[in-house]
């Protein structure tokens, strides 16, 4: 696969498929057995994320409104072997105190020759800790008119 086309599938994915969020992301330019990092947790395969973000999407249709992905860059590196895309995650959850979850990160896509160009490691960093993202669950969000009185 060319690294621009892996470049515009994975920019799609955010784009139209809100991948973060769905998981509904494009396989075709995955190794079945890609290695997928983020400031929680490191598992093997394609299968395994879809099944993880399968797992979460009850929740998440049911507690977030309107969960949307910003893409604000993705490039390839000088040598192609690997795209950056920076990114933020936003969704308010329908409880009570109307918190919000955003949060910002990049990922980091891997790309082998060895694997006809396909993605072998999904790298993904967020631009605060993982305890700081789990306290913007029972926290109020105050840019929220609608909770107060």
């Amino acid at each position: 696969l060319e690294a621009a086309f892996v470049r515009d599938v994975i920019e799609s994915d955010f784009k139209e498929r809100n991948y973060l969020w769905t998981g509904d992301l494009s396989r075709k330019v995955y190794a079945p057995d890609c290695v997928f990092t983020d400031p929680t947790l490191s598992f093997v395969g394609v299968r395994t994320f879809e099944r993880n973000l399968a797992n979460l999407k009850p929740a998440i249709d049911l507690l977030v409104d309107h969960p949307k992905t910003n893409l604000f860059d993705c490039k390839l590196n000088d040598d192609s072997s690997q795209i950056s895309a920076e990114w933020e995650m936003d969704g308010k959850l329908r409880l009570p105190w109307r918190p919000r979850i955003r949060l910002k990160g990049r990922t980091t896509y891997t790309m082998s020759p060895q694997r006809n160009g396909r993605i072998v490691r999904y790298d993904e960093s967020w631009g605060m800790s993982a305890g700081e993202a789990l306290m913007q669950l029972i926290t109020s969000d105050a840019s929220d008119s609608s909770s107060s009185s």
